[in-house]
């Protein structure tokens, strides 16, 4: 919470604020000088003229009021639109160090709950927090010290009663609130993790039991949110009913003692309607505390976890003192062990394996083996925990992760195809390459069909779905063969391929002058221009 508030422009929050109270002010003038002039009327006066100066108060007080609010609302928003823009830049910026090893088991319904839903309840931190905070202390405070001109007691009642409805109400209400909207908070995120995991995960659903144990945890998962929602509807209740009638007490209250000095003589008929008129208009400088402190639980849950997200610790860092990248892509492991957090057996235990430039390397092994942990090393997606790999013949650890990266390409098994066009998709890998380029790599890795179906400008789906697993694999290849990079880092790249298309697939890779180093379950379909490594898991 404190840095979303470092976030927000000092000066134009705070003029938000003081528009926000002088457009509660101006209300409340409004109907004290309605009422005033409804009064002065009904004594029927020898002349209009008596009345001009509280004709023309209800029309600079009803004009500027709405010229105030509307002015308040465009820097309001402007305000909160500029400080959710620097979160969600901040939290995106800081997601990328942790991708991908820091965020390996995390659900991606959960981060977008977080980048997209939790950052967006931010927005409540000024237009329902510090706007009616700052509002409530300005014109209430105000609007007591001008009653307290026509009656001390009358204003005495009404600062009670703002402290009632502004704080007592709210405070009682929030810490009834603050369980469920923590409770809400968390299944509104599970919810929308299971249904982004069934939608994404449907063909897999609906080859085993058809669904019903994913819609079991969802259906589990809104029962518990529509309870959260219930009970906060039902809080909800209570302080309207609480807004709704404490005004009418300081209403009551305002007849009864300024009507007290009117029949004493001590004061004027046209302060009665106006000091009660105005007095109830005042309620207005509390309006919004309610909502603040009931949506106070929740914003602060949110800042909470986007908090958390941002900083968690990335798997690896830059050095402190990084060292020039060199001029060799040679890659070599030298007795390397690697751990996964939370595992109990090592992924990988004291390989050595040297890939030199331009070598074409292929790692086979059964399930378990730790070859795509060693492409992950080699990414620097991890650091080993015992041993080093060398780029180069130089630490990876003692280099600049951007110069690592641009130097090596990956393409994963299942790599991310976005909901984009087939040419955006391909230029992740280099966004300056041509179209008689992309259509060039197409060719190559067997995807002429499809670039001649959907054309390079054609929308390939949310995901790619419009594209194969096999389709969705090689536009991953493509996007390495095009990029600059002089080390290829591929995961199964033959995995969903038929015998001629893996051979015509090896023999490009096997023809390109980069060093390419590429796991493998088929060593069969590999020829001599490759040397096999097979990895054993560690015992």
């Amino acid at each position: 919470m404190r840095e979303t508030l470092a976030l927000l422009h000092g000066p134009r929050t705070a003029l938000a604020v003081v528009l926000g109270a002088l457009t509660v002010l101006c209300g409340a003038a409004l109907l004290a000088v309605s009422g005033a002039l409804i009064t002065g009327a009904a004594q029927r006066p020898s002349t209009l003229l008596v009345l001009m100066p509280l004709i023309t108060g209800v029309r600079l007080f009803g004009l500027s009021r709405a010229a105030l609010r509307y002015t308040e609302r465009l820097l309001t928003h402007d305000v909160t639109l500029r400080a959710v823009a620097r979160v969600r830049a901040r939290v995106l910026e800081r997601l990328v160090p942790l991708a991908p090893a820091a965020l390996t088991g995390a659900r991606g319904g959960q981060l977008l709950s977080r980048v997209r839903t939790d950052v967006d309840e931010l927005q409540g931190v000024v237009v329902r927090l510090v706007a009616p905070a700052g509002v409530a202390l300005l014109a209430g405070g105000t609007a007591v010290g001008l009653t307290a001109l026509v009656s001390p007691a009358t204003a005495a009642v009404l600062a009670g009663l703002l402290a009632v409805l502004g704080v007592a109400v709210p405070a009682a209400a929030a810490r009834a609130g603050r369980r469920a909207a923590v409770a809400a908070a968390r299944a509104d995120a599970d919810v929308a993790a299971d249904t982004l995991d069934l939608v994404r995960g449907l063909p897999d659903h609906l080859s085993g039991d058809g669904g019903a144990t994913a819609l079991r945890a969802l259906g589990e998962h809104l029962d518990r949110q529509e309870e959260a929602q219930r009970a906060a509807a039902r809080l909800s209740a209570v302080t309207t009913l609480c807004r709704e009638g404490v005004p009418g007490l300081g209403l009551v209250a305002a007849l009864w003692l300024v009507g007290t000095d009117v029949a004493a003589g001590r004061t004027g008929p046209l302060l009665l309607a106006g000091c009660a008129l105005g007095v109830l208009g005042a309620f207005e400088a509390v309006g919004g505390i309610g909502a603040a402190w009931s949506a106070a639980g929740g914003i602060r849950a949110a800042a909470g976890r986007v908090h958390d997200l941002a900083a968690a610790r990335p798997a690896v860092t830059d050095p402190a003192e990084p060292l020039p990248l060199p001029s060799g892509s040679a890659l070599r492991f030298e007795a390397v062990t690697l751990t996964h957090p939370g595992a109990v057996r090592p992924a990988l235990r004291g390989l050595d394996l040297a890939v030199p430039d331009g070598a074409k390397v292929a790692l086979t092994g059964g399930s378990g083996a730790g070859k795509s942990t060693v492409l992950a090393l080699a990414l620097r997606a991890r650091d080993p925990d015992a041993g080093r790999v060398t780029l180069g013949g130089t630490d990876l650890r003692r280099l600049p992760l951007d110069a690592v990266r641009s130097r090596l390409a990956w393409s994963a098994q299942a790599p991310q195809v976005l909901g984009a066009t087939l040419a955006g998709n391909l230029r992740l890998g280099r966004h300056d390459a041509t179209d008689d380029e992309l259509r060039a790599v197409l060719s190559d890795v067997g995807l002429d069909g499809v670039a001649a179906d959907l054309g390079l400008d054609g929308w390939v789906g949310e995901g790619g779905e419009r594209l194969s697993a096999g389709e969705r694999a090689r536009v991953g290849l493509a996007r390495a063969l095009l990029s600059r990079a002089g080390v290829l880092l591929l995961d199964e790249p033959t995995a969903h391929l038929d015998p001629a298309l893996t051979e015509r697939v090896l023999d490009l890779l096997a023809r390109d002058r980069r060093t390419v180093l590429l796991v493998t379950h088929d060593p069969a379909a590999l020829d001599g221009r490759w040397r096999v490594a097979r990895l054993d898991a560690p015992a």
